[in-house]
């Protein structure tokens, strides 16, 4: 009999751990979706008035009197379901065009208010932050969520699915219209913020349901806490299933949502012995088609006004990841990124792309075709995805990637995903093949993954095999060296205690194993990762790393082994 190692003995233990609790959660847990109908749903009461507040941060304006207060906001940190600390007041009004909030900040130490002066759409932390989410169309799926500090600084983004993905599976290139203004007074700090309700997308009728939830972050205490409970095993805001209701919009609407942004330059060259003139133009254009499908396209783009890519060196084999800055490509970019079929930074120079996205009932669409500017024929790009939702949290879709130069020099990426989730459980399935005009065979990827998580307790496995003639790269971002496969085989592990003892908030420690064979080698390799993790009360926190690994290369193995410490200053890394 074959004997099993170590290795191979843990990653199969975690796998039969997963597989149970996915079964247990399929059978005997249903998806915790708030109805409409449970008592427990918080309410919100939007006033509508006639004399908007002056944005200025003060709330003193006579419309605030008129509103219909709330508060109660619950600990999702560090005091899990416990009352804040400190008290969150939160009023709504709207008129003809606008939806305002008037939110009130209380805190017995206003001098520990921190206000980071930082540019729109920065990250705040680790000062203090309301972050309001708004799901207009009320499926529990997807919301707007908009950010202000105390200084009125913005950072607003979109996010679908639930939160599944986590703040990293955020649209952040999404920058809607609205104002804000606040203020630290000698009571905490206050914040006023006004919404056009063209900036917002939501269904043409006359009353409105929307799920809305406010969350608080407190610099001074550490604190995080939301107004309609999230647990840290729902992650955050972005959780709208979880989020309460926003009730008296009536007789508003969306707006027309078009937006045209022509541009034209003008250049002169002389010299002794000749002057010359040239003149360039283009055009970005978007119009939603419905609340809740928009047409992009883009003329001649002009990309000077882009922040240029930060100098790297690069050391690997590989060519280095870029990620995308140019507003066109990046709006509603994670339609098109699953599998990393589609690399938009591939596209160079378009002189013409057109862009269509949105939602049709359970449906998700995602076009985009693009024209470029490459040296010799100007290759064509086409990228189609289609997702179903499944299972009221999960979805299964198809992505399709072309480029084209001539009718021999093709390249071209078929592949499917699947998303399961249930309770505390995910799987997750991806399956592509790549068509290329020199190979006709051996080309393919699948990969399988399936995670258990909470707050205290997370275990997860993947699987992946990558064939030797699988080539993504004139359309997608899958570095690996020609005509190798490889087969990966990971696991990891985390555990997190919370003791509140001796100054210590949480421990945690987090065991990784991640395994790899190539095609070109009978063997093996390993990589094996070890994090312990102190966090103190203040959340300053140190992290112990071990490493330890057996690596491959042409036929010989590299063995090796690192010893980390770090000291990790208010959770920033």
């Amino acid at each position: 009999m074959k004997r099993i190692d170590m290795k191979t003995f843990i990653l199969m233990g975690i796998w039969i751990v997963i597989i149970g609790v996915a079964v247990r959660d399929c059978l005997g847990s249903p998806l915790n979706v708030p109805s409409p109908q449970s008592d427990s749903i918080k309410t919100m009461i939007a006033v509508r008035v006639q004399n908007p507040p002056k944005i200025d941060g003060k709330l003193d304006d006579p419309c605030w009197k008129l509103a219909i207060p709330t508060s109660d906001f619950i600990q999702m940190d560090p005091e899990e379901g416990k009352p804040a600390t400190e008290q969150t007041i939160v009023r709504v009004v709207y008129d003809e065009d606008n939806l305002y909030f008037g939110i009130e900040c209380l805190d017995s130490r206003p001098d520990k208010v921190v206000a980071r002066l930082v540019p729109r759409d920065s990250n705040f932390w680790p000062g203090d932050l309301i972050s309001i989410a708004l799901d207009t169309f009320h499926d529990h799926q997807n919301c707007f969520v908009f950010q202000v500090n105390p200084l009125g600084i913005q950072r607003d983004l979109r996010s679908e699915g639930d939160g599944r993905w986590g703040w990293s599976g955020t649209d952040v290139a999404w920058d809607g219209l609205w104002w804000s203004k606040g203020r630290v007074t000698d009571k905490g700090w206050t914040v006023e913020i006004a919404i056009p309700f063209k900036t917002l997308r939501f269904p043409r009728k006359k009353e409105q349901i929307w799920g809305v939830n406010i969350q608080r972050y407190q610099s001074s205490k550490k604190e995080d806490s939301d107004w309609s409970f999230i647990s840290r095993d729902d992650g955050g805001v972005i959780k709208v299933s979880k989020a309460g209701h926003l009730l008296g919009l009536e007789e508003i609407t969306p707006g027309l949502h078009l937006e045209l942004l022509p541009y034209g330059t003008t250049r002169q060259t002389r010299k002794p012995e000749e002057s010359r003139w040239e003149r360039d133009a283009g055009l970005d254009f978007k119009y939603a088609l419905t609340s809740n499908l928009v047409l992009d396209a883009t003329l001649n783009p002009d990309f000077a006004h882009i922040e240029a890519d930060e100098e790297r060196i690069n050391l690997t084999r590989f060519e280095l990841f870029y990620r995308e800055k140019r507003p066109f490509f990046m709006e509603r970019s994670e339609l098109f990124t699953p599998m990393n079929l589609f690399y938009s930074r591939r596209i160079i120079n378009p002189k013409f792309g057109a862009k269509f996205t949105g939602k049709l009932g359970d449906w998700g669409l995602g076009f985009l075709t693009a024209v470029d500017k490459e040296a010799g024929p100007d290759p064509t790009y086409a990228v189609l995805r289609l997702q179903k939702d499944i299972l009221k949290n999960s979805s299964i879709g198809i992505l399709a990637v072309g480029k084209q130069k001539t009718e021999e020099d093709y390249s071209r990426a078929l592949g499917t995903d699947l998303d399961l989730r249930w309770e505390r459980t995910t799987a997750h399935l991806e399956l592509a093949k790549s068509f290329n005009h020199e190979i006709t065979k051996d080309d393919w990827r699948a990969l399988v993954r399936v995670r258990r998580f909470t707050d205290r307790f997370s275990i997860g496995s993947e699987l992946e095999e990558l064939r030797p003639e699988f080539n993504v790269e004139a359309t997608g971002y899958y570095p690996h060296d020609p005509h190798v496969g490889e087969r990966r085989l990971n696991g990891w592990l985390g555990l997190r205690f919370y003791p509140k003892k001796f100054g210590i908030r949480r421990i945690g420690y987090y065991p990784r194993i991640y395994t790899v064979k190539r095609t070109d080698d009978p063997k093996w390799g390993w990589y094996w990762v070890n994090s312990l993790e102190l966090q103190q009360e203040n959340f300053n926190g140190i992290w112990f790393n071990h490493q330890n690994f057996h690596l491959r290369w042409q036929g010989k193995s590299y063995y090796g082994q690192t010893l980390g410490l770090s000291y990790d200053i208010q959770g920033q890394g």
